[in-house]
């Protein structure tokens, strides 16, 4: 009788180490999903409040874009500034919010104080000039490395369980 109990005393406990090893999220991420299927495509392991940014060729006038952004304590993106080359079609004149500053220097034009929370940042991967470049920890990830060109993704900041990070594909850092 007694080593029947143990012997699910240990099952319990085995099961219960189980489901919490691989489906208690324990792993802050940024990650890239995509946005039909929902897909874990590809995540970098990150810390709390870290900046990243978002290179890429803006499609129209082909000349760099920078995206700025940092990660809240809610694990919302907030949008700090934006860079870019060309004010023609597709890219702003001026601020456009209270607080925001509008700066050209050096021949680039800068928004700064941006205050923007997004839940997510979607987009579509490039396709014809294959340029997105992720920015985080002074590395640098051409997207297409780990994502076809073409696809709608997502990027966000999560806490990923174990299960789902074996499903994604890590993006190599340089250690």
């Amino acid at each position: 009788m007694k080593n029947k109990n143990i012997k699910w005393i240990l099952i319990i406990f085995m099961a219960g180490f189980i489901i919490t090893v691989f489906f208690l999220p324990f792993q802050h991420v940024i990650a890239f999903h995509h946005q039909r299927t929902n897909e874990l495509l590809a995540y970098i392991p990150a810390n709390e409040n870290a900046a990243f940014q978002l290179e890429y060729t803006h499609s129209i006038h082909r000349s760099p874009v920078i995206d700025y952004y940092e990660m809240t304590e809610d694990n919302q993106i907030r949008q700090t500034a934006l860079e870019f080359e060309d004010t023609a079609i597709g890219m702003p004149s001026n601020s456009l919010y209270e607080g925001e500053t509008f700066v050209q220097e050096d021949g680039k034009f800068r928004i700064e104080n941006m205050n923007r929370l997004l839940p997510a940042i979607n987009l579509y991967t490039s396709q014809v000039v294959v340029s997105h470049v992720f920015r985080y920890n002074q590395d640098a990830h051409a997207l297409d490395d780990y994502i076809e060109p073409g696809t709608a993704i997502s990027i966000s900041v999560k806490d990923l369980t174990l299960w789902e990070l074996l499903r994604g594909v890590k993006m190599d850092v340089r250690s």
